[in-house]
């Protein structure tokens, strides 16, 4: 009944409306999914640092080098001075660190590629989290198991609100790793005389003690955060409900 011609182009026509909706569905379900899009994110860095080494196997703490996190909204890239401090003695002719020589002698910051980034429309305050005894792996996951850092977490609206209505799923308890504070130094026996070493405090939810903040509430909720001591030392405390009302991030 049909030429074979207009059976080809009917055969073309289909295979082509088709090759278009699938790169149409692929277009935005990848630009639209924040999980997907940027989970994974490893952007090459212009030096070659490796949390693993650094973080997990020396045991250097996260906040001697992103100093003042607990006292800064933001997060502080470390500056070649501090990498110096160790390694004007450490891998001082290292060829891989030739970059952070020149950085540190002429004074210029060196340009490392961003990777956690949240909109311009939303906030959040790094030191909030810290002091709350948030460790660093409830958001960025096991940096000190990272040769190269990726984004672990979505950092999408539903992702950050899970956490403020499940802490007790979501939080990770401050660990020595961190730098925080994790709990009280207790004795190791088949060590030395004097040598101490911490014993982590999980993180807590006082389901009891959740009130409204405001009525009606709007998802501003707070709850009762203890502050125990050991012998002077504040004890970490209890991981507490996160507001849900659009002003805590977005204004």
């Amino acid at each position: 009944m049909f030429s074979r011609q207009f059976d080809l182009a009917v055969k073309l026509g289909v295979g082509a409306l088709g090759l278009v909706v699938v790169v149409v569905f692929c277009v935005v379900y990848f630009s639209v999914r924040n999980s997907v899009a940027d989970v994974g994110y490893r952007p090459t860095q212009p030096v070659p640092f490796s949390h693993k080494l650094h973080a997990g196997e020396l045991h250097v703490s996260c906040q001697y080098c992103h100093a003042g996190v607990e006292e800064s909204a933001h997060s502080p890239i470390p500056s070649s001075q501090t990498c110096m401090n160790c390694h004007l003695l450490v891998k001082n002719d290292s060829p891989k660190l030739a970059m952070v020589r020149e950085s540190y002698d002429k004074g210029t910051p060196i340009e490392w590629v961003r990777i956690h980034k949240l909109p311009d429309y939303s906030h959040f305050n790094h030191s909030r989290h810290i002091r709350a005894q948030i460790d660093c792996k409830s958001c960025h996951g096991p940096i000190e198991e990272m040769g190269v850092v990726s984004q672990f977490s979505s950092l999408s609206m539903s992702w950050c609100l899970d956490c403020h209505r499940s802490p007790d799923k979501h939080i990770v308890g401050a660990r020595p790793i961190s730098g925080v504070f994790t709990g009280k130094l207790e004795k190791v026996s088949n060590l030395l005389d004097s040598t101490f070493l911490f014993k982590p405090i999980p993180a807590q939810v006082d389901y009891a003690g959740v009130t409204d903040i405001v009525v009606p509430s709007f998802g501003a909720t707070e709850s009762k955060l203890p502050a125990h001591k050991i012998d002077g030392i504040p004890h970490p405390k209890y991981a507490g409900y996160g507001p849900e009302n659009c002003s805590t991030c977005h204004y």
